[in-house]
């Protein structure tokens, strides 16, 4: 099991570089066609394609142009994999198909965080069809309810909509209200908030690391959709036990 998950979570990491790359440059066919080098377009061969191998052997540098390739890369391919490992371990590898749902949200997840992390924006392409997915998949057995769907969707896509009114767009943007209203319907608004709260945390966290080191300055702007998302990763895995832990705690 470990295996073929860490060999799905490889390729679809890879695929999600690739599909990034396409959705930036309006390139023809999200899923389909070939991969090329994003610094000379050189269509790539099945070589230059091996998830993190390629990478480290060929140096970071593009076989043709040799020019540099970005490590984001390399880093998106490995978090895919160890997030997919991740649902299985706490999945315990049960239920086939919520370990297929988990792992179509994660993949989502991590193409809206990849995507904003490098362009500080969150794209409709992808979040808009994820909340058509959930809505439909409300017709499985263990996923929302359509009420705690609905209601999550409202409150999430809620939440950002009056910050970027109160902000007049200066703090957020309208692909945060959809990111909002995504997480919401997938997670209802309980994982939302606790969603909301981690993203918080660890985005604040890691603001003032940047700070600290001078990379970001006091009014720099840091992309909030990668922390969303690694927020709404982990509530959807355990977002009831931190649920029930802070009830505990509170009450």
């Amino acid at each position: 099991y470990f295996t073929v998950l860490i060999a799905l979570g490889l390729t679809i990491g890879s695929f999600i570089n690739a599909a990034v790359y396409r959705l930036r440059n309006k390139k023809s066919g999200l899923f389909f066609g070939r991969s090329a080098c994003p610094k000379c377009g050189h269509q790539l061969a099945a070589k230059d394609l091996i998830p993190l191998l390629s990478f480290v052997f060929l140096k970071r540098k593009c076989r043709y142009c040799h020019k540099k390739i970005s490590s984001h890369y390399f880093w998106v391919e490995l978090i895919s994999a160890i997030a997919f490992i991740i649902i299985g371990v706490v999945g315990g590898f049960g239920s086939l198909p919520v370990l297929t749902w988990q792992i179509l949200f994660a993949s989502i997840l991590i193409f809206i965080a990849s995507y904003d992390w490098q362009f500080g924006e969150i794209p409709d392409e992808v979040s808009l069809p994820a909340i058509v997915i959930v809505l439909l998949g409300i017709l499985l057995p263990f996923t929302m309810s359509w009420q705690g769907a609905l209601f999550g969707l409202v409150v999430g896509g809620g939440f950002f909509l009056t910050l970027v009114l109160f902000s007049q767009g200066r703090w957020m943007g309208g692909g945060d209200i959809r990111m909002g209203a995504l997480l919401g319907a997938l997670l209802g608004w309980q994982g939302f908030a606790i969603a909301l709260f981690l993203a918080a945390m660890i985005g604040s966290l890691v603001g003032l690391g940047l700070i600290w080191q001078k990379q970001k300055g006091l009014k720099s702007k840091i992309p909030f959709g990668p922390y969303l998302a690694l927020g709404g990763y982990i509530a959807m895995l355990a977002g009831g036990q931190i649920w029930d832990w802070y009830l505990n705690l509170a009450f």
